[in-house]
């Protein structure tokens, strides 16, 4: 009971709480617009709306090589503003690069986007603001900048709802989706630099050979942690393409809503709670060469959310979609049934995965990564063999996707354990 009361009353909890009113908000902003938008745009505009978003969600988080979320571990000041030009020139070297393949690909293998088309190349603005929000999202998360990363969101989400909406009455489609993401991610970077600004002298004046040292010592991020995050969204990613392939477009669409709902609870909490937890085990392990009394508090908190939340989208996911996006949605809420037993172990997993990456065991990390792909690749092929539907897909795909979750936990939890007991 002291333990419970330690949890629930400290300042973990605090700063969880104070991020996630910004998402709640944010959230509630979505769930409001969401049964107007459902009927604006077709299953199918979703559908290719997603495969774009899908791509963005596999390259944006890793487009600067993970040195953005080094700088909320960083040692100091100095290591944190050599760490924010790393990420940043990372992010223009990768969005370059990108841009050419992209343009590559375009001209001399033109079925490969044959579903997207032209779209494709909204992507590069996306991935360069995807690349300097993450760099300022970390900058502030190191400094406890929590009320702004709140509001931030707030405004975002705010944008995006409005802008489908307005744009879906005024029929634009595609256009209104993906014109909606852009101005959302645009907005709210001024706000969120202000910080970073205060310090741009420290800035300007980092050294190539400075750059060069910090990218040396942080190499694992790279090397390791940026292929095992790549890994983990592509085998989430893959499976829209995979049901692109078998079942259509327009059962994107349907899958796309059932994610996007599951999702929201991971969205609104997890995220939040995984900010707070990579700084205060960092900022432990680095004092006391362990972290896991901040690991038990994580799991406690994540867990009390997790069955009640899912149970419910267990249950009435069926009846939920029908009521709230339309009966042409309800395919949507058969699919969340299926896969709300998965959600619930990702919501608990989630969060505290980056144990790894704060222990310096990132190649773990890809290894238990890259059992995710290897069994999304396989279900499909077993799939696509046997001719399954697309519930028994979906099925399968939940268990064993449940099963690597639960193994990736026991994994760190042991590795919790093994660092206090030293």
């Amino acid at each position: 009971m002291f333990f419970l009361r330690k949890v629930f009353s400290g300042k973990y909890l605090s700063d969880i709480i104070t991020l996630s009113i910004g998402s709640i908000i944010a959230q509630l902003i979505m769930v409001i617009s969401s049964p107007l938008i459902t009927r604006l745009y077709t299953p199918a505009q979703f559908g290719v709306y997603t495969l774009l978003m899908t791509i963005v969600s596999v390259i944006g988080p890793n487009i600067n090589g993970r040195f953005d979320m080094a700088i909320v571990t960083s040692e100091n000041k100095k290591e944190a503003d050599v760490l924010t030009v790393t990420s940043m020139l990372f992010c223009l070297m990768m969005t370059f690069f990108i841009s050419v393949g992209l343009l590559f690909i375009y001209i001399f293998v033109p079925d490969t986007f044959k579903k997207i088309g032209p779209w494709i190349f909204i992507l590069i603005p996306i991935f360069l603001l995807s690349g300097v929000i993450n760099t300022l999202l970390s900058y502030n998360n190191k400094y406890k900048q929590y009320k702004l990363i709140r509001s931030v969101s707030v405004m975002r989400s705010i944008v995006l709802s409005f802008g489908q909406v307005i744009f879906g009455f005024f029929g634009l489609g595609i256009i209104g989706l993906i014109a909606s993401q852009v101005i959302s991610l645009a907005l709210g970077v001024k706000r969120q630099a202000k910080f970073c600004f205060g310090n741009i002298r420290d800035l300007i004046t980092v050294r190539k050979s400075e750059v060069y040292c910090i990218v040396k010592k942080y190499k694992n991020q790279p090397m390791y942690s940026l292929p095992a995050n790549v890994v983990n969204a592509l085998s989430y990613s893959l499976t829209y393409f995979f049901i692109t392939n078998m079942y259509g477009v327009k059962e994107v669409g349907f899958y796309a809503l059932c994610q996007t709902v599951l999702g929201m609870p991971i969205t609104i909490i997890c995220s939040n709670v995984s900010r707070v937890f990579f700084r205060q085990a960092g900022e432990a392990y680095q004092k006391k060469g362990s972290f896991f009394s901040v690991f038990k508090k994580t799991i406690l908190i994540l867990s009390v959310g997790s069955i009640p939340i899912f149970l419910i989208l267990f249950l009435f996911s069926n009846k939920i979609f029908t009521f709230a996006f339309g009966n042409e949605w309800g395919v949507a809420g058969e699919y969340a049934q299926i896969m709300a037993p998965m959600f619930a172990i990702r919501f608990i997993t989630i969060p505290v995965i980056s144990s790894l990456l704060i222990i310096g065991k990132q190649s773990v990390e890809f290894v238990m990564q890259i059992t995710f792909i290897l069994f999304s690749l396989l279900i499909y092929i077993y799939a696509k063999i046997s001719g399954f539907s697309i519930d028994t897909y979906l099925l399968l795909t939940s268990i064993m996707f449940f099963i690597n979750y639960l193994i990736i936990l026991t994994v760190i939890y042991r590795v919790a354990r093994g660092k206090t007991s030293n």
